[in-house]
């Protein structure tokens, strides 16, 4: 059974070239395991309209999703019970279900 990894990008706060970097080797690593999504937390920046860190990470998940790398990207904030790939990951991690409940702009979901 695939599981689920938290992955803290906020951890120690790294710049944004650092925090990719953890990305990176986070999601490589992932891949080489027994893991098949991925919680990251990014933050959501204290400028109030979306951090640098949570950006770049983002820009770089969507094309790792339109090249295949991974299976799928949700944003925090479309987590939702209308989205029917949030469904399908939250039956299959438990863990996930409390993120239906909040909008929260500060986390992805990664499907391996």
């Amino acid at each position: 059974m695939k599981r689920l990894k938290e992955i803290n990008l906020e951890d120690g706060k790294p710049t944004v070239a650092d925090a990719l970097i953890i990305l990176k080797s986070s999601i490589n690593n992932a891949k080489n395991g027994n893991v098949g999504c991925l919680y990251i937390i990014h933050g959501y920046g204290s400028s109030g309209k979306g951090g640098a860190i949570r950006d770049k990470a983002r820009q770089w998940l969507n094309a790792q999703a339109r090249n295949g790398v991974v299976k799928c990207v949700i944003n925090g904030e479309d987590f939702n019970l209308f989205n029917f790939k949030a469904l399908e990951l939250k039956n299959t991690y438990k863990e996930l279900e409390q993120l239906l409940k909040v909008c929260n702009h500060g986390v992805t979901i990664v499907e391996l």
